[in-house]
């Protein structure tokens, strides 16, 4: 079989409650291409530029009369946001799987995104500023019990357990760093694709679509993260029981 992507990328459509999921599944479901079907599967894929700019590339795959197909999106606030009970509720037989990437690097990309975001001119849960500042009225705020934009959604424990009462095994947890990582993405690409009951085939892991310019986090709000990560990431290798290919101060 091949693997089909959605028509949309991250469409964080159940992260958008209940009554939208009920009002709009079948709409939802008509956003991936049909898996028995020949012909061109037409797909609109937002990557950003050198330049961070967000365009659209219309991508066309051919699929072959009598070929078996499967289909999926990846949406990356289903984790944090979205409901597995209802989830469950619409697609009971899905294979979910949960990629985690170190936290730190996470919500620095989470808080880019939420200032490219404003650039254009979207509604926003706050107005996003300079990173360090940010970050640090963000741990503040968690340590008083709130729900943060950008530092939350990395706390990835208190998101697992939720999942894994509801999916159980059917939820498979992989990392970033091993998708990254030419010594060892083959192995987890192999996993990958047996959780999912789809055989072995070509990948191609080095293609890259967003091509957004590189940016590093300064030194001393990177250390005040690992730190804050710090007590959640041993919780998080205790509850998986292996080692986090990231530092763990």
């Amino acid at each position: 079989p091949d693997i089909l992507p959605g028509r949309r990328k991250e469409m964080q459509f159940f992260t958008k409650g209940p009554e939208h999921v009920r009002a709009n599944f079948d709409a939802y479901l008509r956003r991936f291409p049909e898996v028995d079907g020949s012909g061109q599967a037409i797909i609109d894929w937002p990557e950003l530029n050198s330049s961070g700019l967000l365009y659209e590339e219309r991508l066309a795959f051919e699929r072959a009369a009598g070929r078996s197909y499967v289909t999926g999106e990846a949406s990356a606030d289903t984790l944090c946001d979205g409901d597995p009970e209802l989830l469950r509720e619409f697609l009971p037989d899905l294979a979910l799987v949960a990629l985690l990437r170190d936290p730190v690097e996470r919500a620095f990309s989470h808080h880019r995104m939420f200032g490219r975001f404003h650039d254009e001119g979207r509604e926003l849960p706050f107005v996003p500023g300079e990173f360090a500042t940010d970050m640090r009225d963000e741990m503040r705020r968690i340590a008083s019990g709130d729900i943060t934009p950008c530092l939350s959604p990395s706390l990835y424990l208190e998101h697992l357990v939720r999942w894994s009462e509801v999916w159980g095994d059917k939820l498979l947890v992989v990392f970033s760093a091993e998708l990254n990582d030419p010594a060892t993405h083959p192995e987890c690409m192999s996993r990958i694709l047996r959780h999912m009951g789809v055989p072995a085939h070509p990948y191609a892991l080095e293609q890259r679509y967003n091509e957004a310019p590189a940016a590093s986090i300064p030194a001393d709000i990177r250390e005040e993260l690992r730190a804050f990560f710090a007590p959640h990431d041993r919780a998080l290798q205790a509850h998986l029981g292996s080692p986090l290919p990231w530092q763990i101060t």
